[in-house]
């Protein structure tokens, strides 16, 4: 009982953690967006944030980093005065919005060094706010978007103990327990229940081991603990809980289950004998029967009834349910077929809303950034993507016609990001007439393109390949971007097992194990050099005239 209850307690730390460290990645997420659209997607703002003087300036960043504060949180963001710059009042006592600080590293305080070793990645700590309580904040360093090698500031989101508070609290434990979160540095950020000195101990043994439970004796009681180490944000949880509030009276349970259990043994016997002389016969003739009956083929039986109690009752019921069942067979089997067909026809209606929508997003960014110059040859784009997806109802098009699809949507989100990333195309043109399932490579090439290659300035590139590979047809996207991707996660989405994220490649997935069974599908392989490929296996199905 005592392992079962560890086990139950350690899946419910886990599934807390998980909570916590989607809370921790929505912040993550507001950080990219907010540095991707004022730095790295826009020269303008990148220029108006490196060069802050005039006290209208300093309230114009206050105001932005202010709506990015709604949900509570508190956002600073620190730039290095490189530039020398003067303002007109003392930033230094602001507790958020814009502050200046001195490049030299001696005068930048304890944790900008930390943010600095990580690079661009975000890291978790606790800051003293200017009233002296700590706060639990997400800080990351702001690189040049002309020199990633360079850091020219820092974003820092705090109060985030106003969210993760909201997870902790939300898992009910008995009296005295307690549930302690701490970082990679072994800072304890937050807490809910009694202070314990020793969770800093137990939480560095959390970071060795990943996850676990052990049971010890402390403060002349016994105790669960229960931690789980989650490598996103280097975060660990701790589940402290008295060993009494959940076992109770264990030894007095035993012992009753054990009287119950003798005294439903000894009417268990008595009622087997029973069953043996009145029951267990006249059911051997009937199992006699149902070894020979075969669904869907005639058998010679006799309609007479056994006796006239509930046994021959129970035989006469037999009789009409193989009846039934012979003439069910034929319309179940014309039943899946149909239901087949419209699952594929269901999920190819959903996903041509979801690309129609980025598409036009597409057209318009980019209508606002380049003044509608290029606009005609978008919308020519357009119509192709729409004119392949719809396919008039079809749910199978030639492989030319889905590289034709891809090529229209990469032309597209090249005029978005213009100078972000290049696309190469590796297409064997003897596989062009094979079919495949319509639109099965854009979300693919979506998927790299926003998730990888669409901030690298430059440098992202996307490679997409159709080959033949042991006579079967391999599709492949892949794409050299820089930032981790938590592969076990990924196949996680691809194959359903997690629905909150990711229904583009699910849907790919989906529709190709609906037309061509389990031994197809798509799978996720890191490429080497960095970034991930996207690989697809067909058979090889020819066009029918």
């Amino acid at each position: 009982m005592r392992d079962e209850v560890g086990r139950t307690t350690l899946q419910l730390v886990k599934q807390n953690h998980v909570t916590i460290e989607k809370t921790l990645s929505s912040v993550n997420d507001r950080t990219i967006t907010l540095l991707d659209n004022h730095f790295f997607s826009d020269s303008k703002q990148y220029s108006f944030w490196t060069n802050i003087e005039t006290l209208g300036q300093i309230r114009e960043a206050d105001a932005i980093l202010e709506r990015w504060s709604s949900d509570g949180t508190e956002y600073t963001l620190y730039m290095m005065n490189t530039a020398e710059k003067s303002t007109p009042l003392d930033l230094s006592y602001k507790t958020k919005g814009f502050k200046y600080f001195n490049k030299d590293i001696a005068d930048q305080p304890e944790w900008a060094e930390r943010s600095l070793r990580e690079g661009g990645a975000g890291t978790l700590h606790l800051l003293s706010s200017e009233s002296g309580v700590l706060t639990v904040s997400f800080m990351r360093s702001i690189l040049n978007p002309e020199e990633y090698d360079e850091s020219i500031g820092f974003l820092i989101v705090s109060k985030l103990e106003v969210l993760l508070n909201r997870d902790i609290v939300s898992v009910q434990l008995p009296k005295n327990a307690g549930i302690y979160l701490f970082n990679d540095q072994n800072e304890q950020l937050m807490k809910a229940g009694p202070e314990d000195s020793q969770m800093a101990e137990i939480a560095q043994k959390a970071g060795f081991q990943g996850e676990g439970y052990y049971f010890a004796s402390a403060e002349g009681k016994k105790w669960l603990y229960a931690f789980s180490h989650r490598s996103a944000f280097n975060t660990r949880l701790i589940y402290k809980i008295p060993l009494d509030s959940i076992t109770g009276n264990q030894t007095v349970f035993q012992w009753t289950i054990m009287i119950i259990s003798a005294v439903y043994l000894a009417f268990v016997l008595i009622f087997v004998l029973y069953l043996l002389r009145i029951i267990v016969t006249p059911l051997i003739r009937l199992v006699s029967i149902t070894k020979i009956y075969e669904p869907g083929k005639q058998l010679d039986r006799e309609d007479k009834l056994l006796r006239s109690d509930e046994f021959g009752i129970l035989y006469g019921a037999f009789l009409k349910m193989m009846n039934r069942l012979d003439r069910s067979i034929e319309e179940n089997y014309g039943m899946k077929i149909k239901q087949k067909e419209n699952e594929l026809a269901t999920l190819h209606s959903q996903i041509t809303p979801h690309l129609l929508y980025n598409t036009l997003d597409s057209i318009y960014w980019y209508a606002l950034d380049s003044g509608n110059t290029e606009v005609g040859e978008m919308v020519k784009d357009l119509s192709r993507l729409l004119r392949i997806g719809l396919s008039k109802g079809k749910s199978m098009i030639t492989i030319a016609e889905e590289v034709e699809h891809v090529q229209a949507y990469s032309r597209l989100q090249m005029k978005r990001y213009p100078g972000q990333f290049e696309v190469f195309w590796h297409i064997d043109e003897d596989l062009t007439t094979y079919m495949t399932p319509k639109v099965i490579l854009q979300p693919l090439v979506e998927n790299a393109i926003f998730h990888s290659v669409s901030s690298m300035d430059g440098e992202g590139s996307i490679w997409i390949g159709v080959r033949c590979v042991d006579k079967e047809i391999q599709m492949t996207v892949e794409d050299n971007g820089f930032l981790p991707v938590d592969m076990e996660r990924l196949n996680h989405i691809v194959n359903g097992d997690t629905n909150d994220k990711g229904y583009g490649i699910r849907n790919v997935h989906q529709r190709i194990q609906l037309h061509y069974g389990d031994q197809y599908r798509l799978r996720y392989e890191r490429r080497e050099g960095g970034g991930i490929v996207a690989i697809i296996n067909l058979p090889m199905q020819e066009k029918v005239l």
